[in-house]
């Protein structure tokens, strides 16, 4: 194995990164990958306790981090973070687009609370931090944002109508911004996870027959795990993906793939 190349090509020592959510779930794993990988991670959330567990993570593998207390859904606190940080850094290599909450109902269910507060979070929150990100990536004439939509932003998850709809609107923004970005050398892409561990779902997955008919639907057959997602994003914005721009990388184990058809045996041909 050529380490050296490697090393070279995947390697993120030295650029800046900033992950929001990161005080848990997959935000937690992106962060901690990308700190594996090299980079210097900025970690944004709204708990003080889960930032300071993903912070205990990296710094214990000799990563370096620091924490920022932001609710992307107030985009003035937004504003103040892309401030401060750049006074300190004075430069934004790499933006993941994490954060967001979910409110489960299909579309007629759905209250007009449940609809302004996934758009205000989950939406305006979200394109507002990948704006700001690429007007400071512009001026660099560099950088990578990755936005986390999700399988249900390709093919509907029908009890999450609204979740769902924000996620392909998402996927929407991420290729025209792509397309505003190339010229600058900005790269836009996203990752679409499928069916993953995380603390909002646990208790589902902790009914067993429920479980194991979600990992019947997975041709992998099993649930990922945050660490799966993570890894992926710290690739893609490594140099090993350099000619990637306006691309979704689907991370689901298979889950889009329809079923296995049994088929029926044939008579044999006399």
């Amino acid at each position: 194995m050529n380490t050296a190349y490697i090393e070279k090509i995947f390697s993120l020592d030295g650029r800046k990164a900033v992950v929001t959510g990161a005080s848990s779930g997959i935000g937690r794993a992106i962060a901690i990958s990308l700190a594996n990988f090299g980079a210097e991670v900025a970690l944004l959330g709204r708990s003080v306790d889960g930032l300071r567990t993903t912070h205990e993570t990296i710094a214990a593998n000799g990563g370096i981090c620091e924490d920022y207390i932001v609710d992307i859904s107030d985009t003035d606190a937004q504003s103040r973070f892309f401030s401060t940080y750049m006074e300190k850094h004075g430069q934004m290599d790499i933006f993941i687009a994490n954060a967001g909450i979910n409110r489960r109902a299909e579309l007629p269910d759905a209250t007009l609370e449940d609809i302004h507060a996934l758009l205000k979070t989950n939406y305006v929150g979200t394109l507002f931090g990948m704006i700001q990100a690429s007007n400071i990536m512009k001026r660099q004439h560099s950088g990578n944002i990755v936005v986390i939509t999700s399988i249900n932003g390709l093919s509907p998850l029908i009890n999450q109508a609204v979740y769902s709809s924000i996620k392909f609107g998402l996927e929407g923004a991420m290729r025209s911004m792509a397309g505003s970005m190339a010229e600058y050398g900005v790269r836009v892409n996203s990752c679409a996870p499928g069916c993953v561990h995380s603390a909002g779902n646990q208790h589902i997955f902790s009914i067993e027959e429920f479980r194991k008919s979600k990992e019947a639907n997975i041709p992998l057959g099993k649930i990922g795990n945050p660490e799966d997602i993570g890894n992926v994003v710290a690739t893609m914005v490594s140099d090993a993906y350099c000619f990637m721009t306006g691309s979704t990388i689907l991370v689901d184990g298979g889950e889009l793939l329809r079923p296995k058809q049994k088929q029926p045996q044939a008579e044999a041909v006399k």
